[in-house]
């Protein structure tokens, strides 16, 4: 039994089962990626705790993106059975159970169905109770100017949305991090911070993602499909997007696509100069 995962039992009234987890993958589409890895802690109602860890075999190459993100290479998985393989053994962990994780709903469960799927099992969760930590979180601790001033100074905001006031409050939170996050004095780890992003997306807007330095599609129909291949395929679709209500990088994405401009992977831009 491991204490901190039992005790929630005692804060929660459970029913069945809570499997807690967490997946690795290929990639970030749910229809053409494969899982991994999958990391699992199975609660039960009396406070007894299991877990489980077990590499998986994708049947597919790795690709650099997300190996940067979990460090699990194609060697590392070459020996590793399929998940078909451990199907059946993966339902028995899973089934009849409720569900747990950090943004579960938005990845992991829907890629946990997929892949049953494909081994010929229906992994239907819907009627099961999901508890998604990232869900709490963001509705417990909104992500606002309000709220930040409340965290970091223990103020409240009273004049939200005047752009003078929101000025001021924003650089008086800026002074408590700087304060409170050594490492935010250094212009390397604030440049690195916020391009996190850089390795896996191609676009502010979330809408192409990098694979093996390609762009794919993050969105509609053809989620998961390389933008160059949808442009030699459909680009009927692609004018569509440039009449819709997109945004205009987006729209300039797809445009250049057209004319035969696809988008280049490039390093993050160099350091600002210290002044």
């Amino acid at each position: 039994m491991t204490t901190k995962q039992a005790k929630i039992a005692k804060l929660i009234a459970l029913d069945k089962p809570l499997v807690v987890f967490d997946l690795e993958s290929t990639g970030l589409s749910v229809t053409m990626d494969r899982i991994i890895e999958v990391a699992y802690l199975k609660i039960f109602p009396s406070g007894v705790v299991k877990k489980g860890v077990m590499l998986l075999n994708p049947e597919m190459n790795i690709p650099a993106e997300a190996v940067a993100i979990h460090g699990i290479s194609d060697d590392q998985v070459k020996d590793e059975p399929t998940f078909k393989e451990k199907a059946q053994e993966i339902w028995e962990i899973f089934n009849g159970c409720n569900f747990s994780g950090f943004n579960i709903m938005g990845f992991d469960l829907p890629l946990l169905r997929r892949e049953f799927l494909r081994a010929g099992m229906d992994f239907d969760y819907t009627a099961a109770k999901i508890i998604d930590a990232k869900v709490i979180y963001h509705f417990m601790e909104p992500r606002t100017l309000s709220a930040a001033y409340k965290f970091y100074c223990g103020k409240e905001h009273d004049e939200a949305h005047s752009a003078l006031a929101d000025v001021l409050v924003a650089a008086e939170v800026l002074e408590k991090q700087l304060e409170k996050y050594g490492e935010t004095r250094d212009w390397e780890f604030i440049h690195k911070i916020h391009h996190l992003d850089n390795d896996r997306f191609v676009d502010n807007d979330r809408k192409f993602f990098w694979r093996n330095g390609e762009a794919h599609f993050s969105f509609s129909k053809y989620k998961g499909r390389p933008l160059g291949e949808i442009v030699k395929l459909d680009p009927g679709f692609l004018n569509w997007i440039l009449s819709a209500d997109f945004s205009e990088e987006t729209k300039g994405i797809i445009k250049k696509a057209l004319n035969g401009e696809l988008p280049k992977k490039h390093e993050a831009p160099p350091l600002p100069m210290a002044g």
